[in-house]
């Protein structure tokens, strides 16, 4: 049986892995990291205190009505805007479909003309989720360039869509867990590829000699899992401005996996 120690495994094992009874899991943590095998959730303290300058490590998950990039500009893209703010706020499990239809001005009756069930509503927002942030590396990176620049670009890319879109980003490492095994290895592939994209420039940048030796796999956990915490602490009332996390992360990652 699959171990925390497994979170973290070569791409080579994944298919293994997916196979065990936690592997889906345990595959969530290892290639959109959240910490090993980390599917229980977790209290959260409230913020507390009267010192804005004091940056607090987590923040409850919260969604207000506001927070939203753009508005939706049809019903369905109001539910589901809907359902992921009061997923991330409350969690999948203590959201009901009444949650959402109250939120939305509907019957619950109304919702399933808009969806299947609830766990087909949690699939519609986490493969949306995962599609569009492998998009969005995918459009700020070229694969044929220099490699050390070009993981540069997906780290600044990584960055700045987990602070865009904490939402949906939190949503998905919180609940994957939430789907059943076969949802989950829908989701699988585009999770695989989002992983291989940096692992690859990780890769050719050691064939170059740009990076220190390593399982590139390990050194890409290492990179997302620094990365994709930001979600629950990137606050603007503490750091107003993202250029300035990108370029301490930047300097962290990159003189640390420098060769000596």
């Amino acid at each position: 049986m699959a171990g925390a120690e497994d979170a973290f495994l070569p791409c080579r094992d994944l298919a293994l892995l997916a196979s065990t009874p936690r592997g889906p899991c345990l595959l969530a943590s290892c290639l959109c990291y959240y910490g090993p095998a980390q599917c229980v959730r977790e209290v959260v303290p409230t913020r507390a205190g009267k010192h804005k300058s004091v940056p607090k490590p987590l923040r409850p998950r919260d969604a207000p009505r506001g927070g939203a990039k753009t508005k939706p500009t049809t019903r369905l893209e109001e539910v589901l805007q809907s359902a992921a703010n009061i997923f991330f706020s409350k969690g999948f499990h203590a959201t009901s479909i009444e949650d959402v239809a109250r939120d939305v001005g509907m019957l619950k009756g109304s919702l399933y003309y808009y969806i299947k069930s609830k766990d087909d509503l949690l699939f519609q927002l986490l493969m949306a989720g995962i599609e569009d942030g492998d998009a969005y590396i995918a459009q700020h990176i070229d694969v044929t360039g220099d490699p050390l620049e070009q993981l540069e670009r997906a780290i600044r890319a990584q960055i700045d869509y987990i602070i865009q879109n904490k939402v949906p980003f939190g949503l998905f490492l919180h609940e994957f867990d939430s789907l059943s095994g076969k949802r989950q290895h829908k989701l699988i592939s585009v999770m695989s590829r989002y992983n291989s994209r940096f692992v690859e420039l990780v890769r050719r940048g050691q064939e170059q000699g740009q990076l220190m030796e390593g399982e590139p796999w390990i050194i890409v956990n290492g990179i997302l899992g620094m990365c994709n915490w930001l979600y629950r602490w990137y606050d603007t009332d503490n750091v107003s401005d993202p250029e300035q996390v990108k370029q301490i992360f930047l300097k962290m990652i990159l003189d640390g996996i420098r060769p000596r």
